[in-house]
């Protein structure tokens, strides 16, 4: 199983890839090839950038914890999954490339160990206007926050067994990821998402850790 869903991300991953960089585009004129954006790359002159944020996102849940969540081709996926959306929007331009925003999400917990549950989830958003690489816009971003649910999945419940008495139903929430866009269709982007629950070592529930999923999304920005 953990191969399958390894082989999976990676297909989705390249296709994706595939697809951003063999479509033709003009580059920016007067523009190097690879820089460091401290401002949105794709704005034409006297456009103003994007505010507004939503994302469809899904994908499964692993066994790991956050560390081997991160190694997304070797994490040990299971045959459970999350699937939502979210609402981001920038307040304010830190500079540097830096902007600090909020992001809002709900989304449904399911899968072959796991009774039906939803998700809420909100925080606060920095990301980085990222490598221009040619085209291809490549953006990080780090959101920290609160995440609750009205069930808990079976890796949760274990979790809150092992803690005695842990309580997974609201916990802290982060959300590392990094998103790609091509300079064709600014507006879009395709994004990867941690999407990890955390009693942060005890501040929330009792808990150390809730539950990891590796997540592939795709951004519409207005």
């Amino acid at each position: 199983m953990k191969n399958h869903h390894s082989a999976v991300v990676a297909i989705i991953v390249a296709a994706a890839c595939y697809g951003y960089s063999t479509i033709p585009s003009p580059a920016a004129e007067n523009s190097p090839f690879i820089y460091f954006a401290t401002s949105d790359p794709f704005l034409k002159q006297g456009q103003a950038p994007t505010r507004n944020d939503i994302t469809v996102l899904g994908g499964p849940f692993v066994e790991n914890a956050f560390g081997g969540a991160m190694q997304i081709f070797g994490a040990d996926y299971t045959s459970n999954y999350i699937l939502g959306a979210a609402y981001g929007r920038d307040f304010y331009d830190l500079g540097a490339g830096f902007v600090l925003g909020g992001v809002g999400g709900v989304a449904i917990r399911f899968g072959e160990d796991d009774e039906t549950s939803g998700e809420a989830w909100a925080g606060v958003r920095v990301r980085q206007q990222g490598l221009v690489i040619g085209d291809l816009l490549f953006s990080p971003a780090f959101t920290a926050g609160f995440s609750a649910v009205s069930g808990e999945t079976e890796i949760e419940k274990r979790r809150e067994a092992r803690r005695g008495d842990g309580d997974a139903s609201f916990l802290g929430f982060l959300g590392p990821e990094l998103s790609v866009r091509w300079r064709g269709a600014p507006n879009l982007e395709l994004t990867w998402q941690l999407h990890h629950r955390s009693g942060a070592n005890g501040t929330f529930g009792d808990m150390g850790e809730g539950s990891n999923a590796n997540t592939i999304g795709i951004r519409y920005r207005f």
